[in-house]
């Protein structure tokens, strides 16, 4: 089937969450999301692990979800036509957890790019998660090899990190560092 914006069919929330594909509402356009690269899914794996087991050593009471997991922007912020699958993100207000997805800023989210979709994780996706209350956003480009962090106590200002020159913090976690050749690797 042709989603493509020419085709010139609106799709709302509700289209996209009975479809069985695995597709995300950004800015009303239908994208169709192709099956993972195993450097992705690494990268997916080791992020999520890594905050996993901080939580759980630290007592945290936030969830992570990976991949398939849908966060509804549009509830969150004056937005229209968003519907997110973040492949990480971290929920602390477990009220906005529901059965069909997260219905609450998450603390902390990663988008894993590819060439399908690094321009809405670098555009439209970026824009929508700072304005829905997000803390701490990672575009990890494993095409770039580089992680680009945004973090809303500094306008959501693009920080280049180069992973061969650092570990990388996770400053919504202090204390968390992971290893980037684990995400890289």
């Amino acid at each position: 089937m042709d989603y493509s914006k020419e085709n010139r069919i609106r799709y709302t929330v509700e289209d996209v969450c009975a479809m069985e594909d695995h597709a995300e509402l950004v800015d009303n356009t239908l994208v169709v999301i192709d099956r993972t690269s195993v450097a992705h899914n690494n990268a997916v794996v080791a992020i999520t692990s890594a905050l996993e087991q901080f939580i759980r050593e630290n007592d945290g009471n936030c969830r992570v979800f990976s991949e398939n997991v849908a966060l509804y922007c549009d509830e969150l912020c004056d937005g229209e036509g968003n519907l997110f699958l973040p492949d990480v993100m971290v929920v602390c207000d477990e009220a906005g957890i529901k059965d069909d997805g997260v219905h609450a800023a998450p603390n902390f989210v990663a988008e894993i790019t590819s060439e399908s979709t690094k321009k809405n994780d670098y555009g439209k996706k970026m824009v929508v998660y700072g304005d829905i209350g997000v803390q701490e956003y990672w575009i990890v480009d494993l095409q770039r090899n580089m992680v680009v962090r945004y973090l809303s106590d500094n306008g959501f200002i693009p920080e280049i990190i180069y992973p061969y020159m650092t570990t990388l913090s996770v400053y919504t976690y202090p204390g968390l560092d992971i290893d980037p050749k684990r995400i890289f690797g």
